[in-house]
């Protein structure tokens, strides 16, 4: 996901990809000048767990 961004910081348009917010940007008249593009995307870190058994479960196959 990519996200169109005014002068003012003020988010526009979220769209999937580079191209559908250079079209919003078209659509609407905005100058190059004007807008800005960011990745809305965020890399989540999951911290590695490992699972338990406790004594009383027995596992069945």
């Amino acid at each position: 996901m990519i996200g169109l961004y005014d002068h003012q910081g003020v988010l526009r348009f979220a769209g999937r990809d580079t191209d559908d917010c250079l079209d919003y940007a078209d659509l609407f008249g905005l100058r190059p000048d004007g807008y800005s593009l960011q990745s809305l995307t965020a890399t989540v870190e999951v911290p590695y767990l490992p699972r338990t058994v406790s004594a009383g479960m027995s596992q069945s196959v």
